[in-house]
């Protein structure tokens, strides 16, 4: 039996946009066109039982389209419903022009608060599914329906433009139908062309191996520029990449647009607030390393037991190939023992994330009694492919294992030991190693993926003498390779 609830606001509300869209139809789909704000309400209640809100998403055409005006809609409901109802409402300028209207109407979506904004994803979800709905029976024919001077393009800048306005509500199911729906319909996202911001309107947050973070003074948002001349596909890989992953279901917040400060480009996301990485969370609560080792082992075990799109995603055994080979610091030979080693790994297809440490899993909302995390993120997302977990945990090795103190705490603001705690709680949970034993035999089978990062890292940086000499004992114990598992490779 249902419980009995007030539904006053809602009846009243649903009872008036019946009147006002009496007698009108849907465009192009010969039924009534209240069925379109029913919709619209019904999404709504998805995400929030307010009833003001369900009151303003059955309403929120009946100002833009019948002829019922902001003063009645106040009268009748009051401020607030009026307010949900005129951010989503389009201006009726007729010098502004189809763009103008929309952009206008763009805008004050980014400005609204929270609530304005789950009102108006209703909205625009459910015009979103008819128009996906009818793409797959018209095909471009349908773009003929529509008043918008250039057809598909017009449709898709202003949804493109409505998801960037709403990606306030990216964790929430019905905006990732969105974004799902955009993709269906119009192919994925074109980063060609950054947008200029200026840098008054953010806030310096951090700075990472090449880049660094700014926190937008809305609250909502955040970029990472890259610094000034590293190239363009940087930011264009990470945003593409990331939007895939997002679209995947993986946890990592919602990449937003292509952006220039004039002198560098970068990457916007939703920015996840109030958060921390897992390195400053153990730095700012040295006794928590043993939770982190815990929470980071899940976050890696729950990715890599994910199948990935190998038609999408890059091939990580190729990638690392080809960074062997475009080497400077290694030999011809050196760089073909290498290559034998990463050719006898075991094919996998599982998703990886390719810089995988504590420094890129960000946590918010925490549990003030039990301390759990409600949400943890991946984030910086440009290295993720397909292949073997061996490449991952081999960062992870290396990041935990580093000798060199004065680069762990530079990248992770805490010392050697607290990494090796987190590493000793990581190594029980993700690979069962209970005995210093057995967690030496890890670290001996991840030594040589270790290595194959620092061929990487070295293409940006020259290597370390120490660590050249680690690469090229590795080189030399793959020249001697009988099998991945019993070869003896050196240890950091």
């Amino acid at each position: 039996m249902n419980n009995p609830i007030d539904t006053s606001l809602f009846d009243k509300a649903a009872a008036f946009a019946i009147a006002a869209h009496g007698g009108t139809e849907r465009r192009g789909k010969g039924t009534p066109y209240v069925i379109h704000p029913m919709e619209a309400a019904a999404i709504v209640a998805s995400i929030t039982n307010d009833p003001e809100m369900l009151a303003a998403a059955v309403l929120h055409d009946v100002v833009e389209d019948t002829a019922v005006t902001a003063d009645e809609l106040r009268q009748a409901f009051g401020d607030r419903v009026t307010r949900l109802v005129l951010h989503d409402t389009a201006s009726d300028s007729a010098t502004l022009g189809w763009r103008g209207k929309r952009q206008g109407q763009i805008e004050r979506l980014r400005a609204a608060d929270r609530d304005g904004k789950i009102v108006a994803l209703g909205d625009k979800l459910s015009n979103l599914r008819a128009i996906a709905g009818d793409y797959t029976l018209l095909g471009d024919a349908l773009w003929q329906r529509f008043h918008a001077p250039q057809g598909r393009v017009d449709i898709e800048w202003y949804y493109r433009g409505l998801a960037g306005a709403l990606i306030e509500l990216s964790e929430t199911i019905p905006y990732r139908e969105f974004v799902a729906l955009l993709d269906n319909t119009f192919g994925f996202m074109n980063y060609g062309e950054a947008t200029t911001v200026s840098l008054d309107d953010y806030v310096e947050s951090g700075g990472g191996y090449c880049s660094t973070s700014y926190n937008h003074r809305d609250g909502v948002t955040m970029v990472k520029f890259y610094d000034e001349g590293a190239p363009l596909s940087l930011p264009q890989n990470e945003l593409q990449t990331a939007h895939a992953v997002f679209r995947m279901g993986i946890p990592s917040p919602m990449p937003g647009r292509l952006v220039t400060d004039g002198r560098r480009f970068g990457a916007e996301f939703r920015r996840i607030s109030p958060k921390e990485s897992f390195a400053r969370f153990v730095s700012n609560r040295r006794d928590r390393c043993e939770e982190i080792g815990h929470r980071f082992a899940k976050m890696c075990r729950d990715l890599h037991a994910k199948p990935c799109n190998t038609s999408l995603f890059a091939s990580e055994s190729e990638y690392v190939m080809g960074e062997i080979r475009k080497s400077r610091s290694l030999t011809a030979e050196e760089q073909e023992h290498l290559c034998r080693l990463v050719e006898a790994v075991p094919l996998c297809r599982t998703c990886l994330h390719g810089d995988m440490h504590i420094g890129n899993v960000i946590t918010t909302d925490l549990d003030e009694k039990t301390h759990a995390a409600i949400h943890d993120f991946w984030i910086d997302l440009g290295d993720f492919r397909w292949g073997n977990p061996l490449f991952d945990l081999g960062m992870a090795y290396l990041t935990f294992c580093n000798p060199d103190e004065a680069i762990t705490q530079r990248l992770f603001h805490i010392g050697s030991a607290e990494m090796q705690r987190i590493w000793k709680t990581f190594a029980e949970d993700y690979f069962g190693a209970h005995t210093d034993a057995e967690r030496h035999d890890i670290e001996r089978r991840l030594a040589p993926f270790a290595a194959l990062k620092m061929v990487h890292f070295d293409l940006v940086h020259p290597m370390p003498e120490p660590m050249r000499h680690f690469v090229q004992k590795t080189a030399a114990a793959a020249s001697q390779m009988t099998t991945l598992e019993s070869t003896p490779w050196p240890t950091l």
